[in-house]
């Protein structure tokens, strides 16, 4: 049995990969804003901690676990927008919640990480790999998190980095980039979160003698050479 701190439990992807872990046997601690709408999630603890406001990580989380296997980063926030009309906040939001905190959590996780051969997983974007508009900013933070996953893989040779970059998924983050591309949202056409939530789980059951740097997600209609494949956002 393992135990596993993840973010973004409350819904989407950060769920399903609680839930699939907790069902095969690991304990799972979650990190939530607000807690709630969770009493059907076995969860081993809960911590309640807002990542818009990584320095009172510390204080809100205390002590974490002396020892953990895996951390699972599955929350994010995208605000869609041209860069011509993007303000500050929108930009600031954006890199807070889905670098700075990243950094912050990992940071207070360390110890609890290393020598253990454990992993941390990055949930990272297609946007990660192509920025496009009117993801733009979110696009510009999620290369950031590329970045800091490389700089963390050199900075802690006893941690596992794993970045995770799925195609577009059928999530609620979905439902408002769909809107602010003027476009419907079809579930059938995306990823299901369980789907993106498997591939995590096996990225962080991998035997100790390797490590997946980087796993690409897409869609099954999008891999069709025949029909173009647009760039991807979780």
């Amino acid at each position: 049995m393992a135990r596993y701190l993840i973010t973004g439990v409350s819904r989407g992807i950060g769920r399903a990969v609680a839930g699939q872990l907790i069902e095969a046997g690991h304990e799972v601690i979650g990190l939530v804003r607000t807690p709630g709408g969770l009493a059907d999630l076995a969860l081993t603890d809960l911590l309640v901690a807002d990542l818009a406001d990584p320095a009172t990580l510390a204080t809100r989380l205390g002590s974490l676990p002396t020892e953990l296997d895996g951390l699972v980063h599955a929350a994010g926030v995208v605000r869609p927008g041209l860069l011509n009309a993007t303000s500050v906040e929108d930009f600031q939001v954006q890199f807070t919640v889905n670098v700075t905190a990243v950094a912050e959590l990992t940071r207070l996780a360390l110890p609890a990480l290393r020598g253990r051969g454990a992993t941390v997983v990055l949930l990272n974007s297609g946007s990660g790999l192509n920025v496009r508009p009117p993801l733009s900013v979110y696009g510009i933070s999620k290369h950031a998190l590329r970045a800091y996953a490389d700089a963390l893989r050199l900075e802690e040779p006893s941690v596992r980095v794993s970045t995770v970059f799925p195609g577009r998924t059928a999530t609620d983050m979905q439902r408002v980039v769909r809107r602010a591309e003027n476009g419907d949202f079809r579930e059938a056409d995306y990823l299901q979160v369980t789907t993106v939530a498997g591939v995590i789980c096996q990225v962080l059951s991998l035997p100790p003698d390797g490590v997946i740097t980087d796993v690409t997600v897409r869609p099954a209609a999008s891999a069709r050479p025949a029909v173009p494949s647009p760039d991807a956002i979780d």
